[in-house]
């Protein structure tokens, strides 16, 4: 076998650190002659009170120094995934902390789409809308938790928030920083599947006012249920910060996180003669095989991705609520992968035959970003206003190439070469002997820079109304340059635009709300700087922007002293110049003119008694209105029904129990619902016990059923399956 490699090609994963002090603050929710106490505290971009701070499964303001208003005064949808449930559900990506959030569905990566973190909020893709305390993140990358400390999803249109992009809603994830005080944890977790993981946190105040924090990493497992797919990967996170506990602060951190893993796109999607079922012209499903079958190569396979970056924040508060910020991220993302595309377009599935079709990527993306924000609170005749006013920047490159593979004949005219391989029986250790070569003509190039300023406030015009509005201008410039289908295209435009946002809020008590909201985004093409779906090429360049346009009307209730909070939205959207890539061209195209998505959502977090709680239900009804032929049907990746329910019960001070139950319904992968993937039921159990103040032990059982599933479903070639049961034991040592 030839190979041709370059070293160093890695792909993204990041995660920093940046403005944080770890945890929010529960202010209280009743009125209460503590007022003067509890008023809340802008540090590091949070709001803190004196009295209590965020335990458990809730949380009651959001970490970006955007936000004007608690959550209970926030008029839409924000699920907060804490420390509490991470820990508790095992999630050590941010694909397994999603789950439990309803209303979020997994993209998978193909042709132009990179293999990376591709989630979906309420049917719209947010690759892009990805933040990291309150940063976009835009490099191609499958994120960790080892550094992180909560996440926070925004649903709904954000533009105003975030500016290009932000259709569907966005996730914001808040690093772990230094803090006042010294301690230090310690997770060992091995498992089934050869499952091994460490990782540490240490902080330590080495000074009246300078404190440090190390987070690390280690983790070594297989997938289980998948054969051969296994997950390789470490990191390291440490920061520092100078002014602990005074009036101004600096932080400086730095992240590094290397994977080496061996992808996997799942399943074959087939049109096949398998079942007895005739399917409708164009039809396809999930191929009617065993899903522990992998049909990649481990002589040729492999996804190696590497992040670097690097944040200052500063923050100084002048008092009388007044707090000047600043964040400046540099960051540089590798995705250098080459994975089997379990292909049958040429129809060998019928005859129990796979092509191993292949996908390649080597991209490099660098980032510099920086926000400048002032939040403050002052009078005018009475009437009080919550603001923040700021100037965002940032510039991104993209650099990306595939490989040449010899991948043989994909009708399968012989299995000799091991390009081609059995549907019931594959074996990923075939001697495949083929040359792999970096294609240097295949390169896309892509620059991208945006300018906003915007404004927020909330105003309170009296204790029960209260009014909320942003506003923001972006200029987003994109340029391009490289070939589609072997015809070169340049590519340099510029796009201005406003978004906004406004809201009621009527507060018939202190710890309820009822509201009103609207908010709009705009997506121009190439705002993902050729890292996902909506990547500028000749063909798309002088499209208008993608918009879309978000109603909410909702209540909120924060009861038992704000211990447990309760929500209730109902919501309407309405897309326009819905784009996705062309899966025949592989270059971005409108597959929708008009597109309503009406639904609703509950939820309640926080703590009863004993009990902790995250739970959500969503419901999506998703319509194509264009006129075309696939009017009426529903948009791709929306499942109509989600369920997720997180809970832990403390037996006693020293024994707990949890578990989850996760449920998604039938979902299409194409405009034309041809394409689908069943609805299922995941379930998860925990147990968890403390020895001592210092030692604890926590077992997790993931998919409790060995439930399998799709996770994620690509138009038109394959389906990746859940992974299987899976059992994990961490011991936990803390001071």
């Amino acid at each position: 076998m030839t190979r041709t490699r370059i070293t160093g090609g890695q792909a993204a994963a990041s995660f920093v650190a940046l403005s944080c002090v770890g945890f929010i603050a529960t202010a209280p929710v009743q009125a209460t002659a503590q007022e003067a106490k509890d008023q809340p505290v802008r540090l590091q971009g949070v709001s803190v009170t004196e009295s209590a701070i965020a335990v458990d499964y809730g949380a009651d303001h959001v970490q970006s120094p955007k936000a004007t208003a608690p959550l209970i005064d926030t008029p839409r949808t924000v699920n907060v995934i804490t420390t509490d449930v991470l820990k508790d559900t095992a999630s050590f990506e941010l694909a397994d902390a999603l789950r439990t959030v309803p209303g979020i569905t997994l993209g998978a990566g193909e042709g132009g789409t990179a293999s990376a973190d591709i989630p979906l909020i309420r049917g719209v893709d947010a690759t892009s809308d990805t933040y990291v305390d309150g940063a976009r993140d835009i490099g191609s990358q499958t994120r960790e938790t080892f550094a992180v400390e909560r996440i926070e999803v925004f649903k709904g249109s954000t533009g105003a928030f975030g500016g290009r992009g932000s259709a569907g809603g966005a996730i914001n994830i808040v690093s772990k920083l230094p803090r006042d005080g010294n301690f230090a944890n310690a997770d060992v977790t091995v498992g089934t599947d050869d499952f091994k993981r460490v990782t540490v946190d240490v902080n330590q105040k080495v000074a009246d006012k300078l404190a440090v924090r190390i987070n690390g990493l280690w983790h070594d497992a297989d997938v289980a249920g998948r054969d051969a797919v296994f997950n390789k990967r470490w990191g390291i996170a440490p920061s520092v910060t100078w002014g602990i506990g005074t009036e101004t602060t600096a932080t400086l951190s730095y992240y590094h996180y290397e994977t080496d893993d061996m992808p996997d796109y799942g399943i074959p999607l087939t049109s096949r003669g398998q079942l007895d079922d005739v399917l409708p012209a164009g039809s396809r499903r999930v191929a009617d095989t065993d899903f522990d079958n992998f049909y990649g190569l481990t002589d040729r396979d492999f996804q190696k991705t590497k992040v670097d970056s690097v944040t200052f924040q500063f923050q100084h508060d002048f008092g009388r609520g007044w707090v000047l910020s600043n964040t400046a991220r540099w960051s540089r993302a590798r995705n250098n992968y080459i994975v089997t595309n379990p292909d049958d377009s040429k129809g060998n599935v019928a005859d129990g035959i796979v092509w191993r079709g292949v996908k390649s990527r080597n991209s490099l993306n660098q980032s510099l970003v920086n926000n400048l924000n002032l939040a403050g609170q002052f009078k005018t005749a009475g009437i009080e206003h919550s603001i923040a006013v700021g100037f965002e920047m940032s510039a991104s490159d993209t650099d990306r190439y595939s490989y040449s593979v010899d991948t043989g004949d994909s009708t399968c005219a012989s299995l000799a070469d091991y390009n081609c391989t059995t549907l019931d029986n594959p074996n990923p250790s075939d001697p495949w002997t083929g040359t792999i070569a970096l294609n240097s003509g295949s390169g896309v190039l892509t620059r991208a820079e945006d300018y906003s300023f915007y404004a927020f406030d909330t105003v309170t015009i009296i204790p029960q109304l209260l009014l909320n509005g942003g506003v923001r201008w972006t200029s987003f410039n994109i340029r391009a340059s490289g070939s589609s289908r072997g015809v070169p295209y340049s590519v340099d435009k510029k796009t201005d635009f406003w978004t906004w946002q406004g809201g009621v809020v009527f507060k018939p008590v202190e710890n309820a709300s009822i509201y009103f909201s609207y908010a709009d985004s705009a997506t121009p093409p190439g705002a993902d700087v050729g890292e996902g779906a909506n990547a500028v090429s000749g063909t798309n360049a002088n499209y208008e922007p993608q918009t879309m346009e978000n109603w909410e009307v909702g209540a909120k209730a924060d009861l038992f002293g704000g211990a447990l909070s309760l929500t209730a939205a109902a919501f309407q959207i309405d897309r326009s110049n819905i784009r996705d890539l062309d899966p025949g061209t592989g270059d971005q195209a409108i597959i929708a003119n008009k597109a309503r998505i009406k639904g609703f959502e509950v939820g309640a977090s926080g703590r009863i008694g004993p009990v902790s709680l995250l739970a959500g239900y969503s419901y999506t009804d998703s319509e194509l209105r264009d006129g075309s032929a696939s009017d009426g049907n529903a948009l791709p990746n929306t499942p109509k029904h989600n369920v997720a329910l997180t809970s832990s019960v403390d037996v006693t001070d020293r024994f707990s129990i949890g578990g989850g139950a996760y449920h998604a319904s039938k979902r299409y992968a194409d405009t034309a619902n041809l394409i689908e993937a069943d609805g299922y039921w995941r379930f998860d159990a925990n147990a968890g016990f403390r020895f001592n103040e210092n030692f604890s032990v926590k077992l997790n059982l993931r998919n409790l059923t060995d439930k399998r599933y799709v996770t994620k479903l690509r138009n038109p070639h394959f389906a990746v399956p859940s992974a299987g049961r899976q059992a994990l034991i961490t011991l936990s040592a803390s001071y």
